[in-house]
């Protein structure tokens, strides 16, 4: 045998590989678990915690005794690591409880990603294009450091994504130290909206926590909450003790939504909703609590007179409900001994603040607000950046610095992304994977998995990203300091004005509804193939996702599941399958969030569409975030179906295809 092609097993407790006549160890990379405690087939059970979305579930993360391939003097051989082989929720854990969604359960394969970054990489050919080569991290420190120590630090941008934590904290002091603005969130995923009214209604500082598992009757208002909106795992443990943890009660939930998402399937009954008519919606709820005398604590006086003006009639035709039956549903949550309005942005719209304010007034209303099946205050805790206006700061930027935030793929091309990426002085990415955004980088600088910060040692010669800042920072002369103290948002007043949307309803006579999906989020999940094989929950689609649209539409069309379809907005056109969706709203179409990456793996990039990319560049005007489901859009049958999966029998059976 060919010694060359002989492995050879290598353990960190029996030697290295000897190079020449020398007798030095090399020591290969250790395990951080003391080798001691793991036994060959017996397993460690370690505490972290899920980094997948901004919920921070607690995980336990199972490890063993495992071997990987390694190249050592033009030989491969076998080398002994403490491998992570499963990751489950911490039972202690007041977040999961000892549960865990996909994402989560899906994490460890982000570890073992081959397509990874495994060190600093530079440029070598043009923006846009994934052209790079191997560094040191001694030379690209250095070249960020001049890239970073030559610019304008007024036009310094850092993006970020939702964090909350010592990193964050990092990345503040970072900007401060530097003289530039305060770090912007990048992200669809962190909420501002429902943050936003905690503050004005309640002068919370985060996400209030609603105690459904108490509850005895929950209307849910616009919040996917077993779906992509906040904590899908908490959530979904409290949901199951809201039907089934209590002997003498099931609780009643009621969804009002502009798409029977996963939560609303999961109701007693769904109120679907016109697209952004949730103010009106939950001001016809307050002024029918007001004439049924089920109020037991009034709001504020101005409020009280903007909810006692509603026109109860009016504001429900304008939501596409029939009144008889919202009033029933009301009467039944204003007479439940424990009743609770769960109100949030799934698809955010340009009026969504005001609905989520609306619903904090209606849960003040019902008496519920710090008691057990009502809505509570937040626990203390950092806060993550304020600034969500990154379109507005990508636009004086000279040098854009990027951690945890994909903005070529999650901002719309008309907020002229690429243009700014393209012309900026330098563009530096901290995160693992070569993304959409990191091929118009011009370095990138690596940071660890988060299994890689407390679990097991680093794979490859990537570098915590606080380490990292922390070295520029030395390199550019600078101390970190504490940030300063972001300014205060303007106050708000109730108000309950129509959705803004863009587009000639004559040229285009659908409104567009992105949202985040169950396996993706808002798109970092779909490089990761268990992702994919997942079924989406609406349309049971399996690498690659659908636009949902209803039967109605359907038939104008000649379109059948799995066809081809055109959806072109004032600001672009993409091409995917179309879902014949039973329950959509006509003239709605919807599309989950998470396909149509240019570059990230090998299992997402080119796959499906992006339906972020055609949207309209138009921001809620309190907080700055994107308005998903302001933009109309026309359809259009392309082609017969072409070589897309549903899971589903029933949907298979009825074009009669082989999938599997």
């Amino acid at each position: 045998m060919d010694r060359r092609n002989f492995f050879r097993i290598l353990s960190t407790s029996a030697g290295a590989l000897a190079g020449g006549c020398s007798r030095k160890t090399d020591k290969l990379i250790p395990m951080l678990v003391p080798e001691h405690e793991i036994v060959p087939g017996e397993e460690q059970w370690l505490p972290s915690v899920c980094t997948e979305c901004a919920a921070g579930c607690g995980t336990m993360v199972r490890v063993m005794e495992g071997v990987r391939q390694v190249e050592r003097s033009g030989e491969q051989v076998l080398q002994r690591i403490a491998a992570v082989k499963k990751i489950e929720g911490d039972p202690h854990d007041p977040v999961s409880g000892g549960r865990l969604c996909a994402r989560g359960q899906a994490s460890v394969q982000s570890l073992y990603h081959p397509d990874r970054l495994r060190g600093p990489m530079k440029r070598t050919g043009e923006r846009g294009q994934p052209q790079f080569g191997a560094v040191t991290w001694d030379e690209a420190l250095a070249v960020a450091a001049d890239k970073i120590a030559k610019a304008d630090p007024s036009k310094i941008v850092f993006l970020t994504g939702p964090h909350a934590g010592t990193r964050s904290l990092a990345i503040a002091r970072f900007t401060d130290a530097l003289g530039a603005p305060a770090p912007v969130v990048c992200s669809l995923a962190d909420f501002p909206l429902e943050r936003r009214a905690a503050e004005i209604v309640f002068g919370w500082n985060g996400l209030p926590d609603y105690d459904l598992e108490h509850a005895h009757y929950a209307l849910g208002v616009g919040a996917d909450f077993l779906g992509g909106w906040a904590s899908p795992v908490y959530y979904g443990r409290q949901f199951g003790n809201f039907r089934q943890g209590r002997r003498a009660v099931r609780g009643q939930l009621v969804q009002a939504e502009s798409r029977l998402s996963v939560t609303a399937s999961a109701a007693d009954r769904w109120l679907p909703l016109g697209p952004g008519s949730e103010p009106q919606f939950l001001a016809a709820v307050a002024r029918i609590l007001l004439d049924s005398h089920l109020v037991r604590k009034e709001p504020p006086v101005p409020v009280l007179a903007a909810f006692q003006a509603a026109d109860v009639s009016a504001l429900l035709a304008a939501c596409g409900l029939e009144e008889k039956r919202v009033r029933e549903v009301v009467q039944e949550l204003g007479e439940s001994e424990a009743p609770l309005v769960l109100a949030g942005a799934s698809i955010v719209q340009s009026n969504s603040l005001d609905a989520i304010v609306a619903s904090h007034y209606v849960n003040l209303m019902l008496g519920n607000v710090g008691k057990p099946g009502g809505i509570r205050a937040p626990a203390p805790a950092a806060a993550p950046p304020a600034n969500h206006r990154a379109a507005e700061a990508l636009a004086r930027a000279e040098v854009v610095l990027i951690e945890g935030a994909n903005p070529a793929y999650t901002l719309p091309r008309s907020s002229g992304v690429f243009d700014v990426l393209a012309r900026a002085a330098a563009v530096i990415s901290f995160n693992r994977f070569l993304d959409d955004t990191g091929a118009w980088s011009d370095l990138l600088l690596p940071d660890h998995d988060p299994l890689e910060s407390d679990i097991v040692q680093p794979l490859y010669d990537t570098r915590a990203f606080e380490q990292t800042l922390a070295d520029l920072a030395r390199k550019l002369n600078r101390e970190n300091r504490s940030p300063t103290t972001p300014a205060q948002s303007p106050a708000h007043t109730l108000g309950l004005a129509a959705p803004a949307f863009e587009g000639d309803p004559a040229q285009y006579p659908h409104t567009f509804q992105p949202y985040l999906s169950l396996q993706f989020h808002d798109g970092r999940g779909s490089h990761l193939p268990w992702l994919q094989e997942l079924p989406d929950p609406s349309s049971s689609a399996i690498w690659g996702l659908p636009v949902e649209i209803d039967p109605q539409t359907a038939r104008q069309l000649r379109v059948s599941n799995g066809d081809i379809l055109r959806v072109e907005s004032r600001h672009g056109t993409f091409e995917a399958p179309a879902y014949v969706h039973p329950a959509a709203i006509p003239g709605v179409a919807s599309m989950p969030i998470g396909d149509g990456h240019s570059h990230y793996g090998r299992y997402a990039s080119g796959r499906g569409a992006n339906p972020l990319s055609i949207l309209a560049p138009i921001w809620e005007k309190s907080t700055g975030a994107l308005v998903l489901g302001g933009t109309r859009v026309r359809l259009s049958r392309v082609a017969a179906r072409r070589d897309w999966i549903q899971f589903a029998a029933p949907d298979r059976e009825e074009r009669g295809f082989d999938h599997r």
